[in-house]
């Protein structure tokens, strides 16, 4: 009889731990937390070593966009490498765009997956971050919470707003870029060249054929027509709203598209086409074909000329007004490892992983490198001193030029009427 009790003890017990391995690996074999998650108000209440103890054992799935291989091997290595530490893995997940990283969010919400979630943190900005945000599907606020939110100046608009979304503690920034312009250096001095738009049109007239921009949608040729509009209508103010009708931006807009008519026929093939991407356009510039192209960038040129998509002449300037946006990553509202992707978060800002990022992908900084002290302020200097003459524009050059981005759904409105007054053969 006893060993009979015995016996069925045995089996109850495999059950349970059954039942309890099934359990921690659920959600499609991931493992999960057996420690109920926290909400954006529980965390108001926690300290960072709380954070920091959630966040060891954890694997966070990395949702971004997987184009630059540059920037996939600063996560998959330098990153990982220093999150590996506090305990955390990264999965990154590369996607050729970045809604379908929001589509899976949507998808787990529709179907009541509200704790768990197959993503963690996104690399997102603009338009997309406005998605997540109106369809309540991001995790916050949390940013302010990070140790390293010190070294962020919040009160640069460039960054306190995303193309004129508010981040209120939702994003946290890991690069910049701003617009730049690039000219060929054994054509042009820097000196004889435009650097208004008002100047850009002389110049244009003054060198027919040296001069294009990409077709829209392309994002270079969309921040070029932006900027122009700033310039020519009175300023980026009026485009934050996020309530402006296309019939309302069309009168707002009207001087940009008598400009980009006037300049249209001293054009790179009288502007009857245009680039369809900026690698054709690098490859115009590389070819003499044009002298002047454009970057959007932090911290200049000289990883696309270490790569061939430049010139070794090729130097870079920022026009008197430069729109700049930056890179955040966000994390869903129901990520399964949400304190081990504010670890991750909080790794990027460390100045020596700035450091980095700055030089494999001549991204910028997120944060303030003049506010940097001791061996901080190295690790950027450091980066920076490195780089050619030429190649960037200074960090205080680039601030005392820089305007934030419009907001996102603008860009639907430029495309309309480039299509139906510019872009017509």
């Amino acid at each position: 009889m006893n060993k009979k009790i015995l016996a069925i003890g045995v089996v109850i017990v495999l059950i349970i731990c059954s039942v309890g391995v099934a359990l921690l690996y659920s959600n499609n074999g991931r493992k999960t937390s057996s420690v109920a998650d926290f909400t954006a108000a529980d965390l108001q209440n926690m300290t960072w070593g709380d954070v920091l103890e959630k966040a060891r054992g954890k694997t966070v799935n990395w949702y971004m966009w997987g184009g630059d291989s540059n920037t996939n091997n600063f996560v998959t290595d330098q990153i990982a490498r220093e999150a590996a530490n506090y305990g955390i893995t990264i999965n990154q997940v590369p996607l050729t765009a970045i809604t379908d990283g929001i589509n899976k969010v949507t998808g787990e919400k529709q179907a009541g997956t509200n704790s768990g979630g197959s993503v963690d943190l996104m690399w997102i900005n603009g338009a997309n971050y406005a998605t997540m945000k109106q369809g309540s599907l991001l995790f916050g606020p949390w940013a302010d919470k990070l140790p390293n939110t010190v070294l962020v100046n919040w009160s640069v608009p460039s960054i306190n707003t995303d193309m004129g979304y508010p981040v209120n503690g939702y994003e946290s920034p890991w690069g910049t870029a701003q617009f730049q312009m690039i000219y060929d250096s054994a054509k042009y001095s820097v000196s004889e060249l435009p650097h208004n738009y008002s100047e850009l049109k002389s110049w244009v007239v003054d060198h027919p054929g040296q001069f294009t921009y990409d077709a829209l949608p392309d994002f270079f040729g969309t921040t070029f027509i932006k900027e122009a509009m700033y310039e020519l209508t009175g300023g980026y103010e009026q485009y934050q709203s996020a309530n402006i009708t296309l019939d309302q931006f069309t009168n707002m807009s009207s001087p940009l598209w008598n400009y980009l008519s006037d300049i249209k026929p001293y054009l790179w093939e009288n502007g009857k086409t245009y680039p369809s991407s900026i690698s054709t356009t690098y490859s115009m510039l590389s070819n003499g074909q044009i002298g002047l192209a454009m970057t959007f960038g932090g911290a200049g040129i000289e990883p696309m000329i270490k790569n061939g998509q430049l010139p070794t002449t090729a130097k870079v300037y920022c026009m008197n007004t430069s729109i700049a946006n930056t890179n955040y990553v966000a994390i869903p509202y129901n990520a399964n490892a949400k304190a081990a992707a504010m670890v991750v978060a909080n790794i990027l800002l460390e100045p020596q992983f700035q450091a980095d990022f700055i030089n494999l992908t001549g991204n910028g900084p997120s944060i303030d490198v003049n506010a940097l002290t001791g061996w901080r302020a190295v690790e950027i200097s450091n980066v920076m001193s490195s780089l050619p003459a030429g190649t960037y524009v200074s960090q205080s050059e680039l601030a005392a030029t820089s305007t934030p981005d419009v907001s996102g759904y603008l860009a639907n409105y430029l495309q309309t009427l480039w299509d139906a007054r510019i872009n017509t053969g």
